[in-house]
């Protein structure tokens, strides 16, 4: 698309809960316990690879506590400082 269209400005959801059964936004034990810290490092590792494939702004759209500060640190460290993020949530 960027080859066609240079100007684009693509935004991408990071998320989790369109690969979950139950559609919730954390990975959840089996004893129903949602796993902040294992679902954070998930969403990181997703906007890494949106950003990998061109996404110029990754927006997660889950409500696991401290998943913005840690996208930032992901994307920085890989060399995605210009890569934005907009956090929102329904």
């Amino acid at each position: 698309l960027k080859d066609k269209y240079p100007d684009l400005i693509i935004y991408t959801d990071v998320a989790l809960d369109p690969y979950s059964s139950d559609g919730h936004d954390g990975i959840v034990r089996e004893d129903g316990v949602i796993m902040n810290d294992e679902t954070v490092h998930q969403l990181c590792k997703q906007a890494v690879a949106q950003a990998r494939a061109g996404a110029d702004v990754v927006s997660p759209s889950d409500m696991m506590d401290g998943r913005v500060g840690a996208m930032r640190l992901a994307l920085d460290a890989e060399g995605f400082q210009n890569v934005s993020i907009m956090s929102y949530t329904a």
